[in-house]
């Protein structure tokens, strides 16, 4: 507790300072027997109502508001850390680890695919270094201080995502994280409700080449007009990846040839590859090509490279492929979604072949601010231009999605608006067939992994 106590600047009130603790928290439904668990208060719950939760899972110690008095007999054996401001100290706790580890760390942003990117290159480095990824989407100025905190001295390269909903966001994330190699995926139309145009996206985005400096890396997609404009003023080494011819790591002749393979040609300064990937979708080679530039900066070899690619592991619920009783092939993508990424996917989906039809179930896209109904509408018209079967549309403004699809010539009876998920759900249990192809895509808010449980489950009583 000494070094929680010291990086915090916090007052050990109970407890031993030669106490240790295996991990921190500040969830209580995810603590585990030997955490450190930082009270936060937040909008919605003070995480001081859950002290004495915690230490009955057998938290090693609280780090607690110094006006907190606990209303029970506090374990003297559990340490008690009282500070000023318990977020504050989290952070502070991730820069003291920080400091001390003494491997290279990465930092992805984007508006898509910042954890398919932390997993693809992941997958890559381990053929030669020990990894340390990020867990789950741990992205925001509470999730990267805990993701800072399980660096390890044995971890020699550290993949973290940076997420923002806010200008200086990332600014602030990096000055914790001090990446040496920063990765830009893309910038999309999202998050608008907290950003007045996509340009302030960028912006903010930005904020991570900014904080490379002459020192850093930069890999970037040269094929994003406002990521290229990032790149263009970074100042540091740069590597941009895509499918133009200023792309330093490109693809070419891209070619979907199943549900469970892309093939392309690998472009690099090495020289030009075969390549394939375990997915389907031109998005997916975007996501490769990053995790190759990443590769390539950490001196793997082409070769190896190549090879890793063809084992690049499925994430759960990002474009999970599964394949149900009856001859049912439904992608889970129901994990997030936005106005690009939808379209990425209908366009997939419609492109590849299928005995019977494609639907596409899809919920309600959230953060789009007042261009919300507008971008719901142009998607469902999109849908129908590419010949989606039947378009599901779940939730709020989803019902953009279905007038988009309707006005653009889709027939009434393919296309349904639902308000809730649990009657989408009903409706898809009732309507899908054998040989059907099911997309279901949503802001991870509309909660659409519950349609995705459900199918599986009358699947598998089959």
């Amino acid at each position: 507790m000494m070094e929680a106590e010291s990086s915090t600047g916090g007052v050990l009130t109970s407890g031993s300072r030669s106490a240790v603790f295996s991990g921190v928290s500040i969830d209580s439904r995810t603590l585990k027997s030997g955490d450190l668990f930082f009270a936060i208060r937040g909008p919605r719950r003070d995480g001081h109502d859950f002290i004495p939760e915690v230490l009955r899972k057998g938290a090693a110690g609280v780090v607690a508001a110094s006006d907190y008095e606990p209303d029970f007999e506090y374990p003297k054996d559990r340490a008690l850390i009282r500070v000023s401001d318990t977020h504050q100290a989290l952070k502070d706790l991730a820069a003291g680890t920080r400091r001390r580890w003494q491997g290279r760390l990465v930092g992805i942003t984007g508006s898509m695919g910042k954890t398919t990117v932390k997993e693809f290159a992941a997958h890559l480095l381990e053929v030669r270094y020990a990894v340390y990824r990020s867990p789950g989407n741990y992205n925001n100025l509470f999730g990267l201080p805990l993701a800072l905190c399980g660096l390890l001295p044995e971890h020699e390269i550290g993949i973290l995502e940076m997420g923002m909903s806010a200008p200086g966001e990332i600014a602030e994330m990096c000055a914790l994280a001090q990446p040496g190699v920063g990765v830009i995926t893309n910038v999309a139309p999202v998050h608008l409700e907290f950003f007045p145009d996509i340009e302030a996206i960028a912006r903010a985005k930005g904020e991570l080449a900014l904080a490379l400096g002459t020192k850093g890396t930069l890999v970037y997609c040269s094929d994003d007009p406002l990521v290229a404009n990032i790149g263009a003023r970074s100042v540091g080494n740069k590597i941009p990846f895509g499918c133009g011819a200023g792309a330093a790591v490109r693809a070419t002749g891209i070619e979907v040839v199943s549900l469970r393979e892309t093939r392309f040609r690998l472009v690099t300064s090495e020289g030009t590859r075969a390549a394939s990937i375990p997915f389907a979708g031109f998005h997916y080679v975007m996501n490769a090509l990053a995790a190759v530039a990443v590769g390539l900066h950490f001196s793997l070899e082409v070769d190896t490279i190549v090879e890793s690619l063809e084992t690049l592991p499925p994430s759960p619920m990002r474009g999970e492929v599964l394949t149900l009783r009856g001859g049912l092939t439904l992608i889970d993508d129901s994990y997030n979604s936005n106005p690009c990424a939808l379209k990425r996917m209908i366009d997939t989906v419609c492109a590849l072949p299928c005995s019977q039809r494609c639907i596409v179930v899809a919920g309600e896209m959230l953060e789009l601010g007042p261009d919300t109904g507008r971008l719901h509408y142009e998607c469902g018209a999109w849908a129908a231009r590419r010949g989606v079967d039947i378009l599901i549309a779940v939730r709020g403004a989803a019902q953009e999605l279905a007038r988009g699809a309707l006005e653009a010539g889709m027939p009434q009876e393919r296309v349904r608006f639902f308000g809730d998920v649990d009657s989408a759900s009903e409706f898809l249990l009732r309507t899908a067939r054998p040989g059907d192809l099911v997309l279901i895509k949503g802001s991870r808010g509309v909660q659409l992994e519950r349609i995705v449980r459900s199918l599986r489950d009358a699947r598998e009583r089959q």
